[in-house]
């Protein structure tokens, strides 16, 4: 039992008691509130009351023991902080998203002792435990209804987790069910899995399984399917179980199962839900394991040896990546740390090798192993470079080369083609050589060979080598040149550009100028000359190639600019054209209108000038030749006395017209006007036809050709047919 407070504290507590616990059923409970620091010795919890324990602000998997002792029923219920409102508010409680089931116990009545870790679902959160003798409403008669008063005592305490405990829980399993405790638990052989099994309410069995017998157990299978000897069958109180792992489940998946169905003969009837706190715990084996791929009797002096401890058991992790240490001159004090130790003796020696291990509760083990080192070999030579090289002139080579002896080096020596290029008598603690070279073109051509000696303290020698295909490899490089250049259209531009090659006699060069295009043109020579003839920016590449046909570019962009005018303003001469070809156009233009005008002005004064004489009725034969338009016109004037337009001097007048310029400014309709009435006053046509109209005189355009006639018609007739005198179409005229 924790410790508790002062007598006095506890009287105090008493005789609020009945202020504090008392409480009458209503829309909210009222609880007396009380933590785990100021639990008293006992509690006298009344009819409808209840009271709430503070737990605190517990840590996810901090695991904690509870104590309680009463003499009549009551309910346990644990709730999280976010759900103790519901149950205060006299809502429905009775729910795993609201209460801890695990911890939850109803109608309780005896002592009891169960252990609950906290969950890990949720982060740091506050836990209040309820000790309740209320009926509260929609309890239906389920847990204590309170009707009578309780005498508890209540303790909580941290428990302190031990090294190898993997499971410290209440486990509440229903009827004809089971649950799975922990698992999978993967230990080696000869590990001990202690089992503490203490049941508050329920008397359920506790087997061990494999994953196997697990699977077929969940199907449907029988209790048969177990480790039988690690059983624990029928747990009413505390039981305590310690078992070891034979060789046959080493590293097999191992589940502790609590079982609360009927059978086997012996277990539980699993007819009551089954409420057990289940405290797995291991013992794990502790034996130090030296291993090793090349194992033999003797070892070379100088060889590199690689020791493990990676097969001594520490599958239950009893032993940490620091807990090993190795002891390789029998000084017992550790000269390496970790499971992997690679290590090489320098002299002959009949030496031991020591592995300690400490577990994680601080146990400590050791085994030791014997090691005699004997010079058997000439040092091991390896240059790290599988196959020939190739390699061209004055490109660097870096060559490196591993070694070791079973004694000590004395030399090693790099050789090209038989001459010592580098050589070194101080190797001290080296294990590694590397070697730069290039070949300069004092070498010639071809295979060249590179050789690798070491030579140890007993005169001992070995060597590696390497072929090297010595050939031209590298392009021309270019000199200096400007890569971007600005020229003028239509200007030649010369080019000049060079470059070296040491392994060459002479360098090729040739130009590419618009490149890609239809027109792309190449010229050769280490000095061109181009013509640009279109303005922009354009790329012209050269390349230079030496004699075994390794080729470099060199890009240079030209800037091709267009010549400007300096002088902004027209040219006179070409003003002039371009006015002289206007004003032929114009007059070409206005010659063609007047022409047109007078064409049409010509011909209206023809139709006007027509002789007005009076017009006899035609016959009646003759009025059939008019219908069949068969015969000319009888009606036409046989003595024309309107002057015909050929009398008119029209080419004069033509000739008069082009010859003077016209005035695009004149107004057309003056000058046709102007040149009719010249017309008019050389013939006196004019006035003569006016005196001889008289007031029956008809005027008409002819249906089919358009050209104007008269008619006079006689006294006493008002309307007539008669025939155009020009087409001969029969017209109607009327003086109404």
């Amino acid at each position: 039992m924790r410790w508790r407070p002062g007598s006095i504290f506890a009287v105090l507590i008493l005789l609020l008691s009945a202020t504090f616990i008392h409480a009458e059923s209503k829309a909210i409970t009222n609880c007396n509130n009380t933590d785990t620091t100021s639990l008293p010795d006992s509690w006298t919890v009344e009819q409808q009351s209840c009271i709430r324990v503070d737990l605190g602000e517990l840590e996810p998997n901090t695991i904690f023991s509870f104590e309680i002792s009463t003499n009549d029923e009551i309910d346990i219920i644990l709730f999280p902080a976010n759900s103790l409102d519901v149950y205060l508010n006299e809502q429905s409680y009775r729910n795993d998203m609201i209460w801890q089931q695990e911890s939850v116990f109803e109608n309780y009545n005896g002592d009891g002792e169960w252990h609950w870790t906290v969950p890990d679902d949720r982060e740091k959160t506050r836990w209040y435990m309820i000790l309740d003798n209320f009926a509260h409403p929609g309890d239906d008669g389920m847990g204590a209804q309170g009707e009578s008063d309780v005498e508890i005592s209540f303790d909580v305490q941290e428990i302190n987790i031990q090294t190898y405990t993997i499971f410290d829980s209440i486990v509440k399993v229903d009827t004809s069910s089971f649950s799975i405790a922990e698992g999978p638990i993967v230990v080696d052989a000869g590990t001990f899995i202690q089992i503490f099994a203490r049941t508050m309410e329920g008397n359920p069995d506790i087997f061990i399984m494999t994953e196997d017998q697990k699977n077929l157990y969940s199907n449907g299978g029988t209790a048969a399917s177990r480790i039988i000897e690690a059983d624990m069958l029928l747990v009413s109180d505390e039981r305590v179980l310690l078992w070891s792992v034979p060789e046959s489940y080493e590293g097999l998946n191992l589940y502790v199962i609590v079982d609360n169905r009927a059978g086997p003969g012996g277990g539980g009837a699993g007819t009551t839900i089954a409420g057990t706190t289940i405290t797995v715990t291991l013992n794990p084996i502790i034996n130090p394991v030296i291993s090793t791929l090349n194992l033999q009797e003797s070892y070379d002096v100088g060889e590199l040896i690689s020791f493990s401890a990676l097969d001594t058991p520490n599958r239950s992790n009893q032993i940490s990546e620091s807990g090993y240490s190795w002891d390789v001159n029998q000084d017992d004090i550790p000269d390496f740390f970790g499971p992997i130790l690679d290590y090489m003796w320098p002299n002959p020696d009949n030496a031991s090798l020591k592995l300690n291990i400490i577990t994680s509760d601080g146990i400590i083990a050791s085994t030791t192993i014997p090691i005699e080192i004997q010079d058997y070999s000439p040092p091991n030579v390896s240059i790290s470079v599988n196959g020939d090289l190739q390699k061209g002139y004055n490109q660097p080579i870096l060559i490196s080369a591993l070694f070791s002896d079973n004694w000590g080096i004395e030399r090693t020596e790099w050789l090209v083609d038989g001459i010592i290029q580098q050589s070194n008598y101080t190797i001290l603690e080296s294990i590694s050589s590397s070697f730069s070279f290039s070949f300069d073109s004092n070498y010639q051509s071809g295979e060249h060979n590179i050789e690798f000696i070491v030579t140890d303290k007993s005169g001992k020698k070995s060597s590696d080598s390497v072929k090297v295909i010595l050939s031209d490899l590298s392009p021309p490089i270019f000199y200096d040149y400007e890569s971007q250049i600005s020229v003028s259209l239509g200007e030649p531009v010369t080019f000049e550009i060079s470059a070296f090659d040491e392994e060459s006699v002479e360098i090729q060069y040739s130009w590419i100028f618009n490149q890609g295009l239809e027109d792309e043109t190449q010229l050769y020579g280490k000095l061109i000359q181009y013509d640009f003839d279109i303005p922009g920016v354009q790329r012209v590449i050269c390349i230079a190639q030496n004699d075994v046909g390794l080729s470099s570019e060199a890009e240079i962009i030209v800037t091709v600019l267009e010549v400007k005018t300096e002088e902004n303003s027209l040219n006179p001469l070409f003003i002039g054209i371009s006015l002289l070809i206007l004003l032929i156009i114009i007059s070409i233009i206005s010659f063609k209108i007047l022409q047109r005008r007078i064409r049409i002005r010509a011909e209206e004064l023809a139709k006007e000038e027509e002789p007005v004489e009076e017009i006899k009725p035609p016959s009646p034969e003759e009025q059939k030749e008019m219908w069949a338009q068969t015969s000319p016109n009888a009606y036409a004037p046989k003595n024309n006395e309107i002057t015909n337009l050929s009398d008119f001097d029209l080419e004069g007048l033509l000739e008069d017209a082009q010859n003077s310029i016209p005035n695009p400014s004149n107004d057309d309709n003056d000058l046709l006007s102007d040149l009719i009435d010249d017309i008019s006053d050389s013939e006196g046509i004019k006035d003569e036809l006016k005196e001889n109209i008289s007031n029956r005189l008809i005027k008409k355009n002819c249906s089919s050709c358009d050209l104007l006639f008269s008619v006079e018609l006689p006294e006493g007739i008002d309307s007539a047919r008669t025939a155009c005198p020009k087409c001969g179409s029969i017209e109607e005229v009327s003086l109404l």
